[in-house]
């Protein structure tokens, strides 16, 4: 008998991620299928700790790519050739996506027309401050995140979304790219799988005020980098100051606006600083909430 074909294949970069790769293939593989996991490929790249032998220990069926070379995007596209299945995910390893999100994600990619797609997005605030969760009450209720969100540490990609994109370009924010290579039309979020289950993905903001400064600074320079260097005909809507009227009709009080607007400030603000000091644009990552994973 011919062996089960995987439902689709999770794409995993990986660096330095020993504190939190076992969590996402823990939440991953915990309701997969018996004897029919997806195809697996964690990209290591740059590892300099154990994040290769606890994907082994954890996953020892998945192919395991211990790349020199400390690149996300190079992880993504050297992953990607391995691949052998569609529906084909991206998933970050700071991240928990249960199987469940994901198989009713790739119902969604075999839909005609549907070329990317990601669960619903949950924010786990629990471990972080006053000003970091009176930021994502507002963040939570924009444009990005409710309408037709892709991206934000897990997309996934149909068979003829794959073939259209090709490699992906050298930038800061890969999610921000694909999101923008696709229509409005070609885009879902997924938060029912077929039976009418909700389904979502984590993810664990920054814990201080400080920390998520730093990301929305670093969020300021991908979306920057994709604009002048990868335009695209497809407009996708991004949260400004005139939708915050929503985040006061969904239970947001004026004292979070106002925080959100001075995150949002100050993070602009060092992006600027940092850009007029010619200062070169590095990856930024939220070492407290890997700390405490």
């Amino acid at each position: 008998m011919a062996a089960p074909v995987p439902e689709f294949s999770v794409v995993i970069p990986a660096h330095n991620e020993e504190a939190v790769i076992g969590r996402c293939l823990e939440t991953l593989l915990a309701n997969a299928p018996e004897g029919n996991p997806p195809e697996i490929i964690i990209a290591a790249n740059g590892c300099k700790d154990r994040t290769v032998e606890i994907a082994r220990e954890l996953a020892p069926f998945a192919t395991i790519l211990d790349l020199p070379a400390g690149s996300k995007v190079i992880a993504m596209n050297e992953a990607n050739k391995v691949a052998r299945h569609a529906p084909r995910f991206f998933l970050d390893a700071d991240l928990q996506c249960s199987y469940a999100a994901l198989k009713a994600t790739s119902d969604a990619l075999r839909q005609p027309g549907v070329m990317a797609a990601s669960p619903a997005l949950d924010m786990d605030v629990s471990r972080s401050d006053f000003w970091v969760r009176a930021y994502y009450r507002v963040w939570m209720t924009q444009p990005y995140v409710t309408d037709r969100l892709v991206g934000s540490g897990v997309f996934g990609l149909s068979a003829e979304g794959l073939e259209r994109i090709g490699e992906i370009p050298p930038t800061f924010a890969d999610d921000t790219w694909v999101r923008t290579r696709f229509s409005y039309d070609e885009r879902r979020n997924v938060a029912k799988d077929a039976d009418g289950n909700p389904v979502h993905f984590t993810v664990s903001p920054p814990r201080t005020l400080r920390d998520q400064i730093k990301i929305e600074a670093r969020r300021r320079i991908g979306s920057e980098q994709v604009l002048a260097l990868y335009p695209s005909p497809h407009n996708t809507k991004i949260n400004r100051p005139g939708n915050l009227g929503t985040a006061l009709k969904n239970g947001a009080s004026l004292l979070d606006v106002a925080i959100y607007l001075a995150m949002k400030t100050a993070a602009l603000l060092q992006f600027r600083w940092n850009k007029a000091r010619g200062k070169t644009p590095v990856w930024v990552r939220d070492m407290g909430a890997r700390k405490t994973a």
